[in-house]
């Protein structure tokens, strides 16, 4: 286990704010600037925050077949999903337990009825077993039960495989089954959901930290003036921002089926949006119009930046391709270019720390869900 007690000390001097962020979010100020540019800073977090919460990897449907998989780079930890030939999904980290070879590549597939290391052959079970190794039997006293897959906590959330690195972390059920209830309740369409592919903007790299990100997304205080035609659908006078324990929601319920964005037609399954996040890194995103839900993870790729990656789902046999090309072509180009000048200028000796500004009423065009996810990130880094 690396020693932190070096990074410790420097982080606690930079969590001594000269701007305070308290439990008042109306009184307080943000993360200061150099908890998003100090390289020891983000070895921590992957140690306290990404190593210690569920990460979503894949809707089941990605992989339905035993010996399907999915491969995921949590920070520096490549893992692996596979359902077993019994049907289960397990995951596993996606290191051979020989000489530290990577088994599966990059992406999505099918290993049919074994995993073999591409290094020296080494063949492992879909349930993780070591079936066999090339001359072992030379090794005196070698036992396959010794050189097992490593695995790795898995649970199925609104039928998706979410991960955990922490053994002893509590379940994503408990944490946050309350989010899963109220997504379950707003979205009639989620039993029906059966098309998925993955996120139609390809490799989405965001020149930005993964806090950045996050920040961007959590509030619509720049709707109005940096997502013009997203004001346009999505009436703001009436826009809803709520925060919980460990997720936080938006939701728009007065559209206007006439706007610049994309066609909604008066007769669409759900008229009106609805986001949520939850910590630290999964966003669970649905537009005016048919039934689709979008699922993705903000995740980091180094210390200033991020990827932005995940599958959308649908309940009909065609996908909406205006709304899919609003948000491939205007919505998310609109955010990469905020975020990334954003990232620019923390590094600005004239810039540490602002202001939040929160609604009395705590309306979707104020702050309060940022300063909600800054304490969350105050209580995992302190």
């Amino acid at each position: 286990m690396l020693d932190f007690r070096k990074d410790d000390d420097c982080i606690s001097r930079m969590m001594a704010f000269d701007k305070p962020l308290t439990d008042k979010p109306q009184e307080s100020f943000t993360l200061p600037s150099c908890l998003y540019t100090d390289p020891r800073v983000y070895e921590v977090e992957k140690e306290r925050i990404f190593y210690r919460t569920w990460q979503f990897v894949a809707h089941e449907s990605v992989f339905p077949k035993p010996g399907d998989y999915v491969t995921l780079r949590i920070c520096d930890q490549n893992i692996f999903v596979i359902r077993g030939q019994d049907g289960c999904p397990r995951a596993f980290y996606n290191v051979c337990q020989h000489r530290a070879h990577e088994l599966l590549p990059d992406g999505r597939g099918n290993v049919s009825r074994a995993i073999v290391c591409p290094y020296h052959a080494w063949v492992f079970e879909t349930d993780g077993r070591l079936r066999g190794a090339p001359r072992s039997d030379r090794r005196p006293d070698f036992r396959r039960d010794d050189y097992a897959l490593k695995p790795i906590r898995l649970e199925m959330f609104l039928g998706c495989a979410f991960v955990n690195l922490d053994s002893d972390a509590k379940p994503l059920s408990a944490v946050a089954g309350d989010l899963e209830a109220d997504i379950r309740r707003r979205l009639p369409f989620l039993p029906r959901l059966a098309k998925v592919r993955v996120n139609g903007l390809g490799e989405t790299r965001i020149e930005a930290g993964w806090k950045v990100v996050v920040d961007n997304y959590v509030e619509c205080y720049h709707c109005d003036h940096a997502h013009p035609a997203f004001a346009d659908i999505i009436c703001m006078d009436s826009y809803r921002h709520d925060t919980f324990g460990l997720w936080s929601r938006q939701l728009g319920e007065d559209i206007r089926l006439k706007n610049s964005a994309y066609r909604v037609d008066a007769d669409c399954e759900f008229k009106q949006s609805a986001f949520w996040f939850l910590w630290p890194n999964t966003t669970f995103n649905v537009l005016p119009g048919s039934g689709e839900i979008n699922i993705s993870a903000i995740r980091p790729t180094g210390l200033e930046t991020t990827s932005f990656e995940g599958y959308t789902l649908s309940s009909e046999e065609e996908f909406d391709e205006a709304r899919a090309e609003y948000t491939a072509n205007v919505l998310v180009p609109e955010d990469i270019d905020l975020c990334e000048s954003v990232q620019r200028g923390l590094k600005s000796r004239g810039y540490s720390q602002g202001p939040m500004i929160v609604d009395p009423e705590r309306s979707g065009r104020g702050e309060h869900a940022i300063h909600h996810f800054h304490r969350l990130v105050q209580q995992a880094l302190g």
